[in-house]
């Protein structure tokens, strides 16, 4: 199958992570990729840097109608030398120059959403993604419910299919203690704390304020409770992160919250928590961090948010708190702070989720079984 994938992202969002990965499993199973994106972006970095062939001279998102309509008829010329077969669409704002492009050719256009945007249900949505594509894949339930809500769609019209994980090699549960006793002690924190760890950026949305609000209700019962955070700050508002590290030294946790900053190794860093933590208040529609930690087997706790209930299994890979409060995370964390028995069932637990669930074979199998149905499908477009 000769596949194009558009993805016009800036940044090293969750829908751009998941385009990455729909390229390097169909690529792994010996179909020819391409990702369209923009030149100069950093996205564009990380599809180089992962070996994927990218694109960037078709510019649809140029505004001037004469020099987008050349980018779209440039596409349809490539699309046409290189017998492109299908096109996976990740942004709302190509879908419709797509659909042009492929006019008058065999190529079906498929559209991917992992968005929290909600969605335009006016007339022409519904027709763009109704009739004119070919298939609809949405990253989590969450999304599929609203793409089937606001578009008036019928029930199979959209296909949930979840973000994958890699999965690391199994680690010795005795050179996992031995490496979280060396990374405490470099951290200047005990060697037996209790860890918790939270990865993303530093944004109001990502919680940071609520987890702290949690710890500082749970030191008196789990005095060595410490956290880790491991942040992505390319772009992150400095004053967030000021006023995110002033509540910690008001609630007095500066001496028991270690920032990492961007690390490369951030996996093996997650593997050293006895909890994955995932606060966030907002979006959170494709949930990568918390399949990473699944797949270094340590259990996640999360707020209710997005995808989050989905993803994580409450007695399974984790729990799940009630509401959005500081108290109702505190409460869902403090059985797996006060047995480690749990901790090291659901944690085991979690990594058969990375094996099967959220495994890139299970993810490869998904999507082509998405894409055949959209190659079956008649074409509605003249």
């Amino acid at each position: 199958m000769n596949v194009l994938l558009s993805s016009y992202v800036h940044w090293w969002n969750a829908e751009a992570a998941y385009a990455a990965a729909v390229a390097e499993v169909l690529r792994a199973d010996g179909h020819r990729v391409w990702v369209l994106t923009r030149r100069g972006t950093y996205n564009g970095a990380q599809l180089r840097a992962r070996g994927l062939d990218t694109l960037t001279d078709f510019p649809l998102w140029e505004r001037h109608p004469r020099r987008l309509w050349r980018a779209i008829r440039a596409l349809a010329e490539f699309q046409a030398r290189e017998r492109i077969d299908l096109v996976d669409v990740f942004r709302a704002q190509e879908t419709p120059w797509h659909l042009l492009a492929a006019r008058g050719q065999s190529v079906r256009v498929v559209r991917t959403r992992g968005s929290a945007q909600p969605i335009r249900g006016h007339w022409l949505n519904r027709k763009l993604y109704g009739q004119w594509c070919d298939g609809l894949i949405a990253s989590s339930e969450v999304v599929r419910r609203e793409m089937l809500r606001a578009l008036r769609l019928p029930h199979e019209a959209v296909r949930t299919i979840y973000y994958p994980t890699d999965l690391p090699p199994h680690e010795d549960p005795a050179r996992r203690d031995a490496r979280r006793r060396e990374l405490l002690d470099e951290l200047g924190l005990p060697t037996d704390a209790l860890l918790l760890c939270i990865v993303g950026r530093v944004y109001p949305e990502k919680g940071h304020a609520v987890l702290y609000d949690a710890m500082a209700r749970l030191l008196h019962k789990h005095p060595r409770l410490a956290l880790l955070v491991a942040d992505k700050a390319f772009d992150d508002p400095p004053e967030f992160r000021s006023t995110v590290q002033a509540r910690e030294a008001e609630l007095g946790l500066s001496e028991r919250v270690r920032w990492l900053g961007f690390r490369d190794d951030v996996r093996q860093v997650m593997a050293l928590a006895h909890v994955g933590v995932i606060p966030s208040i907002a979006s959170e529609v494709n949930c990568r961090v918390a399949v990473e930690f699944f797949s270094v087997g340590v259990p996640v706790v999360a707020l209710p948010t997005g995808a989050l209930p989905e993803v994580v299994r409450p007695g399974v890979s984790g729990a799940v708190a009630a509401d959005h409060t500081p108290e109702a995370l505190a409460a869902a964390l403090e059985p797996l702070l006060a047995d480690a028995a749990l901790r090291e069932r659901l944690g085991v637990d979690a990594r058969r989720e990375a094996e099967t669930r959220f495994s890139r074979a299970h993810f490869l199998t998904e999507t082509l079984a998405a894409f055949e149905a959209a190659l079956r499908r008649p074409l509605s477009r003249t």
